[in-house]
């Protein structure tokens, strides 16, 4: 069942779905260690590492290197956190294998943790607080920016993501419908409003590629 008060989003009653704690470096401690799926002080402490990391990057330029086309929205917010360009492809790849095994209700597979350890490596190498989140926030632009762009293209104004889930008092897991709050509300409301918006809108601005012309013979 879909709950339709968006409201929910900002009554601390509703809770996020309880992650246990897990070692490194695998996708249980991935979800173990984000913003996403904390709550209370915990939650502030790691939403803070994200908001410093966006606070470096600033949404017009972000929207610019997208526009030059060629790369996806993981790749350029990858190369502007400042992960080595070179590795781009290669982090947007794991970043997308662990897209499907990170939230809390689906299953998490070998191939996904093996992808985790492979971008903590790329992130420094320690398996943090810092690192984790700098994971998650690419997770997060993985298929969501995607969905964002396939939406505005179609002139479509139904949120990329349709529902987000909530813990109620009585113990029940819900979900929330976001068509009224497309990014959140509350604690919990996406932080890369502005980021998102410039990488998803940047495929449309792109400069479409002319034909190549052959003189007659």
């Amino acid at each position: 069942m879909t709950w339709r008060n968006h409201s929910l989003l900002t009554d601390p009653a509703y809770t996020m779905p309880v992650v246990p704690a897990a070692p490194p470096a695998g996708v249980a401690w991935l979800r173990a260690s984000v913003a996403r799926f904390s709550d209370g002080a915990v939650h502030e402490r790691r939403r803070a590492l994200v908001v410093a990391d966006l606070d470096r990057i600033d949404p017009h330029h972000l929207g610019e290197r997208a526009a030059r086309g060629g790369r996806g929205p993981v790749e350029v917010l990858a190369e502007a956190l400042g992960l080595p360009g070179e590795l781009a492809a290669g982090i947007a790849a794991d970043v997308a294998v662990v897209a499907t095994a990170y939230q809390p209700h689906t299953a998490i597979t070998a191939e996904a943790d093996r992808a985790v350890v492979r971008l903590v490596r790329v992130c420094g190498g320690v398996a943090d607080e810092a690192t984790a989140n700098r994971i998650g926030l690419l997770v997060q632009a993985c298929d969501a920016t995607k969905a964002l762009t396939a939406h505005l293209a179609a002139g479509r104004t139904d949120p990329p993501v349709p529902h987000t889930r909530r813990v109620a008092p009585n113990g029940t897991t819900i979900k929330i419908d976001l068509t009224e709050s497309p990014f959140g509300l509350g604690p919990h409301a996406c932080p890369a409003q502005t980021h998102a918006h410039s990488l998803a809108s940047a495929p449309l601005k792109a400069p479409t590629p002319q034909p190549t012309r052959t003189n007659p013979t």
